[in-house]
């Protein structure tokens, strides 16, 4: 019986680790950070919490004899994906990436791209005065320093502590969300611009089109560059393999 870690944290994570699961000689362990209170969790073991750096991933490795990692975290956790790196090259561990593909940007669109929040932050500056944040609770610091913007919030949890916007508002939902609601929210917050990370999926794409749709720019803050390892857009290639390799 192999033992694999799964990083999780996304949809797309809970399904890989269900699918692992069901083989006869993989057992799974899935891992989060615990930033979100009440996830999403597969019928596997569980373990929750960071792990300490590339350091106590490293030793997490060895102590438990894992035989794979897959890297299966949001497209920007970006300093997880790279401790994840670090520590299969040190533990020689076999080590995947599973991405679900990013948005491609639809012929007539507007979108802006950015580099990260802090530089959307300044395409937001003196020009748009109405902004949809849709780039998650973590990104909300970058916009502190606008304090002539109103921004809607939205996240699947309320924030912990108080948001650091000077003007803003906060709804909590959780995807998918439909066209017809996105254009309402849209039209309704009269919002002239709308900032999004290219996560990726279904369920959060229907605010795409209801941009497209209402000639609502996006600013879409692009995704952190994967290095190092083996990327996968496809659940079921990604087990052949990881099979095959074991």
């Amino acid at each position: 019986m192999k033992r694999i870690l799964i990083l999780g944290g996304t949809g797309e994570a809970v399904s890989l680790a269900e699918r692992f699961q069901a083989l006869q000689d993989i057992s799974v362990i899935y891992s989060l950070a615990g930033r979100t209170r009440s996830p999403n969790l597969p019928d596997c073991e569980i373990r929750q919490g960071g792990f300490g750096g590339v350091e106590g991933l490293t030793r997490y490795l060895q102590d438990n004899d894992v035989a794979a990692v897959i890297d299966a975290t949001h497209p920007y956790a970006a300093q997880m994906a790279e401790n994840a790196r670090q520590a299969a090259v040190v533990t020689s561990v076999a080590h995947y990436k599973y991405l679900r593909p990013a948005w491609q940007e639809p012929e007539g669109a507007d979108w802006i791209h950015a580099s990260s929040a802090e530089n959307a932050a300044e395409k937001i500056r003196d020009r748009f005065e109405r902004v949809f944040l849709t780039s998650g609770l973590n990104d909300v610091a970058a916009f502190a320093e606008l304090p002539e913007v109103w921004f809607l919030i939205r996240s699947i949890e309320e924030p912990a502590t108080p948001m650091s916007l000077y003007n803003y508002s906060h709804i909590k939902a959780r995807g998918p969300f439909k066209q017809d609601g996105e254009r309402a929210l849209l039209l309704e917050h009269k919002i002239d611009v709308v900032v999004s990370k290219n996560s990726g999926g279904a369920a959060t794409q229907a605010k795409l089109h209801a941009t497209q749709a209402l000639s609502i720019p996006v600013i879409m803050i692009d995704r952190p560059p994967v290095m190092g390892c083996v990327v996968f857009d496809n659940q079921t290639r990604l087990i052949e393999q990881v099979r095959q390799d074991l």
